[in-house]
């Protein structure tokens, strides 16, 4: 059994521990409720301030600045859309062009050195949309159309390699030989094709 000194020194130690603790909850309370008290009269102060002549000077320089700041971004992103569509009809129209320049001499074309002329508009306009893409060959206008679409067909990227193939032949052939039909024929399927695609694109893009 525990002596009466012993008893009074846990009975001591039981004591220090309970003030201990009360006074932590009591300084824990205390520190919530200065917190509280804080916030509230921040949030007070700044009500008050908002609300005199200078927080509605410094709300209004806020919303003018930030309302400008957007107008600019939404402005500058529009003419940036808008000249990007104005240089991908201007492609378009120009590639339009052009083949539609070089079927209408293939069509006609009965020597070799006929065909050559009407092949030139591969490489360079025979009548530019644009001074921009006079000498631009074809397979640099798709390229570019590519670019500014961000769409890319496999396809006719296969049908102009083979046209300008088929220029590169021809264009090594005696002008005076009669044209090929076989040749022709070949010549205006590509092309067709080719202009059928391009006035597609034309259509989407001016709706």
């Amino acid at each position: 059994m525990l002596d009466n000194e012993k008893k009074k020194i846990i009975e001591a130690e039981e004591q220090y521990r309970h003030e201990i603790a009360k006074k932590l909850r009591s300084d824990t309370g205390f520190i919530q409720n200065e917190k509280n008290k804080i916030e509230k009269d921040f949030w007070s102060k700044a009500s008050e301030l908002l609300n005199g002549n200078f927080g509605l000077w410094f709300l209004s320089t806020i919303f003018i600045t930030g309302g400008a700041t957007l107008y600019q971004i939404a402005q500058h992103h529009y003419e940036v859309k808008l000249n990007t569509q104005k240089e991908l009809l201007t492609c378009e129209f120009e590639l339009a062009n052009r083949l539609s320049g070089i079927k209408f001499l293939l069509l006609r074309a009965k020597t070799n050195g006929d065909a050559q002329t009407a092949l030139t508009g591969v490489n360079k306009s025979l009548g530019a949309v644009s001074i921009e893409y006079e000498h631009v060959n074809i397979a640099t206008l798709y390229f570019k159309i590519f670019q500014l679409s961000k769409i890319r067909n496999l396809q006719l990227e296969r049908y102009v390699t083979e046209l300008e193939e088929k220029n590169l032949a021809i264009q090594s052939e005696d002008p005076k030989t009669p044209f090929n039909e076989a040749d022709r024929k070949r010549l205006i399927e590509l092309i067709s094709t080719l202009q059928l695609s391009s006035q597609q694109q034309i259509e989407s893009n001016i709706r």
